[in-house]
């Protein structure tokens, strides 16, 4: 491992974004923004938005934003997680228990129901989803990873990275490092990566968090010199979740056999994909960092339809996690002697997408008095208070772990008098009838919520018919092809980036395939704060913005979420606030 401290090598860089400051290379704007960068993991999520997001996170395809320039939008990151039924669990699917084994570090088995839905891939440039986030942490290697206690970037793969230039930063890498096929890790791997994501042929859904990327030069054998086509000094964030892959078997077997295959060099080893099935890895025994051995020699990663059939699978001790425990099942884990919930606050929000542009054709919500019925039609204070663990209300789409959240912008009251008052305004006195597009997602009682807020709306008027997609990756190609109907269920992981540009310009953007509203004032606030190095500054953008969208109302604003797993009492582990489940941290209780 490197000598240096996340802190240390960002004291480094810092040093030289002053030398570079003083030498006239660089101006003020950049020096303000390395300040941000080099005072620590405190707001360092605030950092991304000036250079774009990254990934993750819609209802089955959450992502990031996107990097630099308007064009290229950032991959969404799925919602891996089911829609939450309120049913009892349902009977387990065996009879004896087949949970994790008291072997500790030389054997056992550790099993997750990862999703509902299957992976699209086994490639990790090739997919926007959370679970595919998860399960990649656990197959391949990113250059940096996140100390989940300081919130800093420290050094993985690579062992050390300074900003020799303004437009140029050199990344020192580790020298003892192979893939599971024996090929090394080299500083060709490193270039080979990144050449290709930022390839437009290869199409990754990941190309907009790398648009700062002008290219890669290989010095020697262990380091390479990454050119961007600006100063950028939040470059160290994008380290963390970028997998490599191993370059020479990736050009000898092609894209194909890759999408089947996952070849990386993390703690765990590729076994089998069942499709639909389950994700079958072992434990890397000659895994490079000697401070990660996991404690279960197996790992199954399940993909399991139907929250009370999950429920039923960890309380029968046939798995040991589930992402998902719906909010009036948790007694009933708690009380089985055989799990535990965990609720963990996460930066998730939920909202009920409407189609304010029309993209999915012409539709009453491209009214804005027609959407800001809908949200005082629904008592959303009222569903987290009586269907949640908790939440967050999220008034203008920024949950408040957001850099940017503005506290004084006040939520929509529920006043469904209000609400039919506008919408005869709107012309339509006997009200409207909509369809509302719904998939997988890993809100608690999704299923209760939209059907408390079906009644609700339906109360002033606004009536409307459920189409639900079980399949996440169905849903999210509809969705992201304009195909998602005047309305429909969203949640947004930002990627893990803590800043409203994480959610906003993903989300809000004209020019990201995820938006279903387009507003030439809104995208100019949000290209500002994207590209602004002073942080106050950025602060009243996004104040604006968030005042703009609470007028503009382009969804129903709900909230952030507070999400349960449920663990068996034989296993120690605990989620994370970034939803960044590593599951290679879990060991048998003592």
């Amino acid at each position: 491992m490197s000598d240096l401290t996340g802190q240390q090598i960002n004291d480094k860089i810092y040093a030289n974004w002053q030398r570079f400051y003083r030498e006239g290379r660089i101006d003020r704007r950049t020096l303000m923004r390395a300040v941000m960068v080099w005072a620590g993991a405190g707001s360092v999520a605030g950092l991304l938005a000036a250079c774009g997001g990254d990934d993750d996170d819609g209802n089955s395809a959450n992502s990031g934003t996107t990097g630099g320039g308007a064009a290229t939008s950032a991959p969404a990151e799925a919602t891996d997680a089911p829609a939450g039924a309120t049913d009892a669990p349902a009977e387990a699917t065996t009879g004896e228990s087949e949970g994790s084994t008291d072997a500790g570090g030389e054997g056992g088995t550790l099993r997750v129901i990862l999703d509902q839905s299957d992976l699209p891939t086994m490639d990790p440039h090739m997919h926007n989803l959370r679970t595919g986030i998860i399960a990649f942490y656990h197959t391949h290697d990113n250059l940096g990873e996140r100390n989940a206690e300081t919130n800093l970037i420290e050094p993985w793969l690579a062992e050390s990275w300074e900003n020799i230039e303004p437009t140029v930063w050199e990344i020192k890498l580790r020298q003892d490092v192979k893939f599971h096929n024996g090929d090394d890790f080299t500083a060709e791997t490193v270039k080979w990566n990144w050449d290709r994501v930022i390839n437009p042929d290869q199409k990754s859904p990941q190309l907009g968090n790398h648009a700062q990327i002008a290219g890669v030069d290989i010095v020697d054998d262990y380091t390479v010199h990454v050119n961007t086509k600006e100063p950028y000094p939040i470059f160290v964030e994008r380290l963390q979740n970028f997998q490599m892959i191993p370059e020479k078997l990736a050009q000898e077997k092609g894209d194909e056999w890759l999408a089947e295959n996952a070849v990386g060099s993390g703690p765990y080893k590729f076994v089998e994909w069942k499709h639909g099935q389950e994700l079958v890895l072992t434990r890397n025994d000659d895994y490079w960092n000697p401070d990660v051995k996991p404690a279960y020699k197996d790992l199954i990663l399940r993909f399991v339809p139907g929250v009370p059939t999950q429920l039923a699978e960890l309380l029968a001790g046939n798995v040991d996690i589930v992402r998902v425990v719906p909010f009036d099942q948790m007694k009933a884990v708690e009380n089985s002697g055989v799990a535990t919930p965990i609720t963990q606050a996460i930066l998730r929000v939920g909202i009920t997408r409407l189609d304010a542009m029309g993209r999915s054709g012409p539709n009453p919500f491209q009214d804005v008095k027609v959407r800001h019925a809908a949200n005082h039609a629904c008592d959303i204070q009222g569903y987290i208070d009586a269907l949640q663990p908790g939440g967050d209300r999220t008034p203008a789409m920024l949950n408040p772990m957001h850099f940017g959240f503005d506290p004084s912008i006040e939520p929509h009251e529920y006043d469904p008098d209000k609400a039919k008052q506008l919408l005869t305004e709107a012309g339509y006195p006997d009200g409207i009838d909509v369809k509302w597009v719904r998939g997988p997602s890993s809100m608690p009682n999704q299923d209760q919520v939209d059907q408390a807020m079906q009644r609700d709306l339906a109360a002033v008027g606004i009536r409307v018919e459920f189409e639900t997609l079980s399949d996440g990756n169905v849903f999210t190609t509809r969705h992201n092809e304009g195909n998602a109907g005047p309305m429909c269920s969203y949640n947004w992981g930002s990627y893990s980036v803590f800043d409203a540009d994480g959610i906003y310009w993903d989300m809000l953007h004209t020019d990201s395939i995820f938006t279903y509203y387009n507003n030439p004032d809104l995208d100019a606030l949000l290209d500002e704060g994207r590209s602004s190095l002073d942080q106050d500054h950025r602060k009243e953008i996004y104040s604006k913005a968030q005042r703009l969208v609470r007028d503009e109302a382009p969804v129903i604003f709900m909230w952030g979420f507070h999400s349960v797993w449920g663990v068996s009492n034989k296993v120690d582990w605990k989620p994370r606030a970034d939803e960044i489940d590593m599951y290679f941290t879990a060991k048998p209780k003592a």
